[in-house]
């Protein structure tokens, strides 16, 4: 692993953020009989972050009794009954389906209002994962190869979730003659996933109407029985929910009829021959091809309720993507001794990449026969997206090219110099802005060597300065505005009349690459016979011309445009601290890791006259690039305060007001993280335990939220039948005492509110990973086919606790709906986080 700027120059924009050195097996130089190699592993995939239901109180309001999405009605255990939620339907469609819920008088049978099981019981499950790995490797004296096969069956923990995946691997290395050789590396993998819909939501439905098998179901009002009610009406197939007006659509029929799924074959080869022209003298060259397609399919039947009309109707969206990558170096290596003392590397190269995306889609709407995906089932059919309405068919070319060196001096094996350097040429700007430079150096020094004070306390100490640079590339087509087609625009009086317009995404002639340039300082050693290790990194980074996908005012009559948004400083520190306490003669050993890192990012400048620029999210609630501010700031609507004591202001209604300026709500950036790895080793058992923790960094949660509002959590310490005081100050300025029920408290505070109550610290505890292995001694398998065999347990996100969250919500912060891109610190109801346990057999013969 390669890490700091100065260490990846040479890797262009690709290394900007670290660059692991993966070695694929392709064989050995050595004669070595073949070895076969199983794994075989089971693990469980379980849900780990739902919350805590409660049992006491049920679906309704103001404590009273309603099929409402809330869960703040009267109690379960007074033996209620009610008329059936299917008899109370206020669809005749659906009332006229089921007769069984009415007695013979016609009127709704009795329903008991009590608890049934919760999401966890009937919805989550548990999914079963299969891992299956045979590796097969030998060599004679000129010639190695390592073939490899491997399958998994992975069932997620909600219903009609699975993943199937098979990989083939062959790798072969040769030594045609003394002096030239020959690597190369195949992989081919098939992956099938099959899964309901997931997307944003916000607590009141999936965003934009595009239906998400989260977006109700975490919230299911406690008295409602989810596993027992009917879920498709029978005489149209379409979904049925416990709502009077069945505007929810109910999860069981969307993990049923609601499927997103993918079929991938990806094929990679990277294959390098090199010829040593003499001892001091190499060229390489290496040609690397990495293909896949894709076939997508978005299959909604007709019957779902949505804000969306199209959802309601049904949707059929097929896409077929060709995404090829070609790579190729031309490297020359050059390496020499000046004297004894003065040792000598050159590397000159060049590299020339091209990437191909082809795509191809069709959308229908209007189903009409239930369940049967045909375009020719549909109304109608376009070549663009229904929720979106951008085009489905797309082609996208790009081409980069570099040239690079590196210059590497060292002296007496104590101290190096090394001075680097790239200039690469990209396709996806302008002509004027197509060239980036960016060079490097480091130097590294080893004083215990050079002064020959090495001892058993201090063993070597290595100390190293490095400066690096790297350049990042937008996408291709961001500088143009571009004329968007629409062969199907209106239709008049039978006839289909095309449209052109200007596309939503406003182009940006004068976009160029974005520089990224790192100071690091470091310091390695080893001490007590090298029972005691540390490596300590000082950087600090500036980003110049960073790229920005930004939201705009859509009164522009665009929606988006990619901006570089002037300098950001990011100053960090990583450090790692390696300690043997315990070592036996009798074998038992223990060896303790902890590794600590923080990183503080700071928008120096945005340039253009700019006061902010939306990072990522909406306008009025996402992260934020702010001069002088943490880089992905978070705003939103924030309480309205009191000038003098800076109190929330609560309004007549006994609810928070909002302001009407948006405010900073936090820096979602953590303060600082660390990790904790203890290793246990004794006699061929190992035990491994691993924590983590998390400092901070604040966390905008609808799930939390939206879980909160409705009411159907176990209650913390609270009666929610009594009233309640929000903390703050009336619009006059004295302490409020204005008092309030359960449902407005969390309802209207919470989902309806200011965002603002809806931001939590993020400091979280966690046992990230726990196992146990065993390998048999040698003298067991002595009498055996087996060669080596160990066994191992593990279980992975074991145990969490976000520390500033409110009780019985067991969140996770590691599920955070923007936790890509350059966006942070937003859960947009994308579901919990997973907990695996199971055990690994491995077997060598």
């Amino acid at each position: 692993m390669l890490k700091g700027l100065s260490a990846t120059v040479l890797y262009g924009d690709q290394g900007r953020n670290g660059v692991v050195l993966i070695t694929t097996k392709s064989g050995a130089a050595k004669r070595r009989p073949s070895e076969i190699t199983l794994n075989q592993s089971y693990f469980s995939n379980t849900a780990a972050s739902l919350p805590t239901y409660g049992t006491v109180y049920g679906n309704g309001f103001q404590q009273q009794p309603g099929f409402f999405f809330s869960n703040f009605g009267p109690r379960m255990d007074q033996g209620l009954t009610i008329a059936h939620p299917i008899a109370a339907s206020s669809v005749a469609n659906i009332r006229n389906a089921f007769p069984q819920f009415f007695d013979a008088d016609g009127n709704p049978v009795r329903y008991d209002f009590r608890a049934y099981p919760d999401p966890s019981e009937v919805f989550f499950r548990r999914g079963n994962i299969h891992n299956t790995s045979l590796q097969m490797s030998g060599s004679s004296d000129r010639t190695g190869f390592n073939a490899s096969f491997g399958y998994t069956n992975e069932e997620g923990f909600i219903p009609n979730n699975t993943l199937e995946k098979f990989n083939f691997g062959l790798g072969v290395s040769s030594a045609v003659t003394d002096r030239m050789t020959i690597n190369s590396s195949f992989t081919y993998a098939i992956t099938d996933v099959k899964s309901p819909p997931v997307n944003a939501a916000f607590g009141s439905g999936p965003s934009g109407g595009i239906p998400s098998i989260f977006a109700h179901v975490l919230y299911t009002p406690r008295s409602v029985d989810l596993g027992g009610l009917p879920y498709e009406n029978p005489l149209d197939r379409s979904s049925v929910y416990f709502r009077s007006g069945n505007d929810i659509v109910n999860p069981l029929w969307a993990a049923e009829y609601y499927r997103n799924s993918s079929r991938v074959n990806r094929f990679f080869n990277s294959t390098s021959l090199n010829y040593d022209f003499t001892d001091n003298f190499a060229v390489t060259y290496r040609l690397g091809l990495d293909t896949y397609t894709e076939n997508q399919e978005v299959r909604l039947n007709r019957g779902g309720p949505s804000d969306n009309a199209n959802v309601q109707n049904g949707i059929y969206r097929s896409i077929d993507i060709r995404n090829t990558i070609w790579n190729q170096d031309l490297v020359f290596n050059y390496n020499t001794r000046f004297s004894d003392a003065i040792g000598f590397s050159a590397l000159l190269g060049g590299n020339y990449r091209y990437d191909v995306y082809e795509q191809n889609g069709i959308a229908s709407v209007g189903q009409l026969t239930f369940d049967l995906f045909r375009h020719t089932n549909f109304e109608s059919s376009a070549a663009r997206d229904p929720f979106s309405n951008l085009p489905l068919n797309i082609t996208e070319e790009q081409r980069r090219m570099g040239i690079y060196s590196q210059l590497t001096l060292d002296y007496n094996d104590y101290l190096f110099l090394t001075v680097l350097g790239r200039n690469d040429w990209t396709s996806t700007v302008e002509q004027e802005n197509r060239r980036i430079l960016y060079p490097g150096a480091s130097l590294s020094f080893l004083p215990t060597d050079a002064f020959d004070f090495a001892s058993s306390t201090l063993n070597s100490l290595k100390l190293r300065v490095g400066y690096g640079t790297s350049a990042g590339f937008p996408d291709p087509y961001r500088t143009r505005t571009v004329i968007s087609q629409n062969t199907r625009g209106f239709e008049q009086g039978g006839n289909l009349f095309p449209t052109q317009g200007l596309g939503t995404v406003l182009g940006n002639p004068d976009l160029k690459p974005e520089l990224h340039e790192e100071v690091e300082f470091g310091v390695e050693a080893a001490l007590f016979d090298n029972r005691l290790r540390f490596d300590l990194s000082l950087y600090q980074k500036n980003t110049r011309d960073l790229i920005t996908f930004a939201p705009i005012d859509p009164s522009t009559g665009y929606m988006n445009t990619a901006l570089n948004i002037g300098r950001m400083r990011n100053r960090g520190m990583e450090f790692q601290a390696t300690a043997v306490p315990l070592q036996t003669a009798t074998g038992f050993n223990w060896e303790s890791i902890v590794n600590f890192g923080l990183y503080r990012p700071v928008v120096t400048e945005l340039g253009g006259g700019l006061e902010e620029i939306v990072v990522a999210g909406f306008a009025d609630l996402g992260n934020f690039a702010i001069e002088g501010r943490p880089f992905n700031i978070i705003k939103g609507t924030g309480f309205i305060r009191d000038e003098q004591s800076g109190q929330p202001v609560v309004l007549p209604t006994g609810d928070y007001g909002t302001a009407s300026e948006l405010v900073e709500l936090g820096d979602p950036n953590p303060a600082w993280t660390g990790s904790w790895i203890n290793t246990f080793r004794y006699k061929g058992f190992t035990l491994n335990v691993m924590m983590e923790y998390r400092h901070k960094g604040v966390i905008m949660s609808n799930t939390v939220t939206a879980t909160l509002a409705r009411g159907v959590t176990k209650d913390p310490v609270v009666d929610r039948e009594m009233t309640f005081i929000l903390p703050g100050v009336k619009e006059d300025g004295s302490v409020n005492d204005i008092q309030v029920t359960a449902s407005n408290y969390f309802f209207n505070n919470y989902h309806s509110g200011p965002d603002e109550a809806n931001v939590f610290d993020g400091s979280t505890v966690r046992l990230r990973e726990l196992s146990f292995g065993y390998d048999l001694p040698e003298a067991l398998l002595g009498r055996t086919p087996f060669k080596r065999a160990s066994v191992a347990l593990s279980g992975t996100n074991l145990w969490f606790r976000a520390l500033n969250f409110p009780p019985n919500m067991n969140f996770d912060t590691d599920v955070l709906g923007l936790g890509v891109g350059n966006g942070l610190g937003f859960d947009f109801v994308t579901g919990p986080s997973s907990r695996r346990i199971g055990g690994t057999l491995t077997l060598t013969f």
